[in-house]
């Protein structure tokens, strides 16, 4: 049947766009499997019983918000012994609130990279940079203590914490996807990441777990180190 102009569309004009849709999908269908940056396998997850449902609640609701318009998407804190809270923001700065709640400017460490932060007994902060490695910042300045293992750049130190003996434990998110490209490897769900011990006495840095889905923190029992999640 025409249209109101009298147009019908032809028999070979079908075809031809026929044609081309068929090949757009075909050659988007060979750009993902040949060229695709992720591998994913099917992602099984664990279904949990009913008594696993924990009640709802508006807790989150009773917060305080701190740093609220000073603070660039702060990724972690720390408190140190005289109860001043540290968190490493998207602009590169380490910022500080002191006790009586004023925030201070502390360090500039530059870049977009920062991510968890824990403090040290011997004073200062650990600060993890998912471009540079795992940095030790101080009131006098800036130091890297660890950006390879194994011969190879530790691209996404994630979090940090330190053990009772000085040792220093952080995760490594990705070993295949850097900070910018993270949704890729949520996306391959694959176990990706590690978890690595930096002994500050022999400057040494050894693997603890391997294989591990998207570590993104640590934390310790009173005696051990108790998990890594």
């Amino acid at each position: 049947m025409a249209d109101n102009n009298g147009f019908r569309p032809s028999k070979q004009c079908l075809q031809a766009s026929s044609s081309f849709v068929l090949a757009s999908i075909l050659a988007f269908t060979l750009q993902i499997y040949f060229f695709s940056p992720i591998s994913p396998d099917p992602l099984h997850l664990p279904q949990l019983p009913a008594s696993h449902n924990l009640p709802i609640n508006n807790k989150l609701q009773e917060v305080t918000k701190i740093g609220e318009g000073f603070l660039n998407k702060p990724e972690d804190l720390c408190f140190d012994e005289k109860g001043t809270l540290y968190t490493a923001t998207r602009d590169g700065w380490i910022k500080r609130m002191h006790r009586n709640g004023s925030w201070e400017d502390w360090k500039l460490i530059g870049g977009d990279s920062l991510l968890g932060v824990a403090t040290t007994r011997s004073g200062g902060i650990i600060v993890c940079d998912a471009l540079k490695g795992l940095l030790k910042v101080e009131e006098d300045g800036v130091s890297l203590l660890t950006s390879q293992f194994n011969g190879s750049q530790i691209r996404f130190a994630d979090d940090v914490i330190e053990g009772s003996d000085g040792s220093v434990y952080f995760s490594i998110a990705s070993t295949k996807f850097g900070l910018h490209d993270w949704h890729l490897d949520l996306l391959e769900a694959k176990p990706n990441g590690q978890l690595l011990k930096y002994d500050p006495f022999s400057n040494h840095t050894s693997l603890l777990l391997d294989n591990l889905c998207f570590p993104n923190g640590g934390a310790f029992s009173t005696s051990r180190f108790s998990g890594c999640l």
